[in-house]
């Protein structure tokens, strides 16, 4: 069993307010609601927030693995890391809101339910991609480099 740190204790407790400040922030653009009138973009905000949380806590949890190597191996890793889990909870968190807002509607059918999930998927990547918008691109590179930079780290172990 791996010991419990001083160094690691800190470093999840970042994690958790580095999710806490992804979420915050796209709630504060909901309290506006003159700016943002459209009810997809207002949903979009929300899911990116928890989506956002969730995927930095997973992504530094993950980042452990990339912990020997040094600062652009673990960039690239903790990139990858958070785009697929922000991608997938997005995906999971828009499918969670269609099914609970338009239960009726739903194929219900194990077919039905993986091309509503696929459908969810590609709508939320979409929101994010088009028109484009930098917010979101800051946020995923600052979330890869805030992983890299203070995620865990392991001393490299060297071959004799």
């Amino acid at each position: 069993m791996e010991k419990v740190t001083f160094g690691k204790v800190v470093g999840f407790v970042l994690a958790i307010l580095f999710a806490l400040v992804i979420g915050i922030s796209m709630q504060g653009l909901l309290v506006q609601p003159d700016t943002i009138t459209n009810e997809r973009t207002q949903d979009t905000l929300r899911i990116v927030g928890y989506a956002g949380g969730l995927a930095a806590l997973l992504a530094w949890w993950v980042q452990g693995f990339a912990a020997q190597r040094g600062l652009v191996v673990r960039l690239l890793f903790a990139l990858f890391v958070f785009v697929v889990a922000f991608c997938s909870f997005g995906g999971l968190f828009r499918l969670i809101d269609s099914v609970i807002r338009y239960p009726n509607q739903q194929d219900w059918s194990l077919s039905g339910m993986y091309w509503t999930s696929q459908s969810n998927l590609i709508t939320f990547v979409l929101d994010m991609l088009v028109p484009p918008r930098p917010a979101y691109a800051a946020l995923i590179l600052t979330a890869a480099f805030y992983l890299a930079w203070f995620g865990p780290r392991k001393p490299a172990m060297v071959a004799a």
